[in-house]
């Protein structure tokens, strides 16, 4: 859920509450019934009432289209680290940059990538995450032969690394360049 429907979705729910608290001091008949009547009254001839009303009525479906919407399979963006293993010696865990920038190491060492963005998903299963990886490619690079020698080299570093194998891997095309982009020509 984002910000946005998570801001929508306080404000709603202080408002419910405020209305469930004078509903509750009208059944308890803490709240004198000609004082409620009254400002019933009050508050149904004014304007500003139905533009409230449409207000909570737009946050409702708001809300609604959030219930219907799913994730891509149950995957969630990652962040913080990621459990690989649990064993005798302790547990092993390995932080989602650290994990994102073997990964995008290995994309840019393959000739024909000029830049490389990868997100790491958690996932339910065997395999604890998902990688997805964004590419710019070189101009006169075949982009299916590029983005298949990515996830090998991809799943040869994850493989090296973290020792975590058969990671699915979903390369992305996401921009054809014709610039020449000088590398640098250091040991890190």
């Amino acid at each position: 859920m984002g910000i946005i429907r998570r801001l929508i979705l306080l404000f709603y729910v202080l408002a419910v509450l405020v209305a469930l608290v004078v509903c509750a001091g009208v059944c308890l008949q803490l709240i004198p019934t000609d004082i409620w009547q009254n400002e019933l009254k009050f508050i149904i001839a004014r304007e500003e009432t139905l533009m409230v009303l449409a207000g909570m009525a737009f946050a409702s479906l708001i809300l609604l289209t959030g219930v219907f919407t799913r994730s891509a399979k149950g995957l969630s963006l990652a962040s913080g680290d990621i459990h690989l293993e649990e064993g005798k010696p302790g547990e092993v865990k390995v932080t989602v940059p650290a994990i994102v920038s073997v990964v995008e190491r290995a994309a840019i060492t393959i000739n024909g990538v000029r830049e490389a963005e990868a997100s790491v998903y958690r996932q339910t299963g065997e395999m604890p995450i998902k990688v997805h990886l964004t590419i710019t490619l070189a101009q006169n690079f075949s982009a299916p032969g590029v983005s298949e020698a990515v996830v090998n080299s991809v799943s040869d570093a994850l493989k090296t690394v973290l020792e975590l194998s058969n990671v699915p891997i979903e390369v992305k095309v996401n921009e054809i360049t014709h610039a020449v982009v000088e590398r640098d020509k250091r040991v890190v």
